[in-house]
């Protein structure tokens, strides 16, 4: 991928692109996780020197930025003609469907505060579907941060787990210091997805309950 010299010059003619960067960004991540991520290596990568990248962004931050809109990006699209409930199980497969499709996405994402189109329209749209449930002002806003929080932190638990010998670790669990622990089916902690669609039926039962309790506007 690098197109630097033997002297560690970047070689790189012409000028480059905020988007071209932010893809050579993302693989960078992708290969070697946001940890790896440095304007030293994204500069070599390129062909390029570290003062190019500081002309399209400010600093790392503003990058990192920019690298979760484009993440986000991926989950624009046309929303079903449907009620609200459904478009928020929609809104919030999609944005998990984005961050687990980048390594290290929901990092990304959760690291991340813009005003970037892809950002502002997944806002929007949750926001909308808080409206017609019911909420409004702030309440709408805490219903929509709900949904997302869910979401990021469902994504940056499975994208962080580590290899677990869970019959070893159920072996541990003594019936006597933790009773609950021993009897409980711990492989379902690993069934990322369906304890996903759980905890999200859960959220949007509670939504629906809360709403159908707020006073009159």
């Amino acid at each position: 991928m690098s197109m630097q010299g033997s002297d560690g010059a970047g070689t790189r003619k012409g000028p480059i692109r905020p988007d071209t960067v932010v893809d050579a960004a993302l693989a960078l991540v992708g290969l070697g996780g946001l940890a790896s991520l440095t304007m030293r290596r994204l500069s070599d990568a390129l062909g390029t020197q570290p003062p190019a990248l500081y002309r399209l962004f400010r600093d790392k931050d503003a990058l990192v930025d920019a690298m979760a809109d484009a993440v986000l990006a991926s989950a624009l699209g046309p929303l079903p003609e449907a009620d609200w409930e459904t478009r928020v199980s929609v809104l919030a497969g999609r944005l998990r469907a984005a961050m687990l499709g980048q390594r290290d996405g929901a990092r990304i994402v959760g690291g991340s505060y813009t005003t970037r189109q892809p950002t502002m329209v997944l806002a929007d749209s949750l926001l909308a579907a808080m409206e017609e449930a019911g909420f409004t002002g702030e309440a709408a806003v805490w219903a929509m941060t709900t949904v997302f929080s869910y979401v990021l932190g469902e994504a940056l638990e499975q994208q962080g787990r580590t290899q677990v010998d869970l019959e070893e670790a159920q072996a541990t669990f003594s019936a006597e210091g933790y009773p609950h622990l021993a009897r409980s089916p711990m492989a379902a902690l690993l069934d990322f997805d369906t304890r996903f669609a759980f905890g999200l039926r859960i959220i949007t039962a509670g939504l629906r309950e809360g709403a159908q309790g707020l006073p009159p506007a």
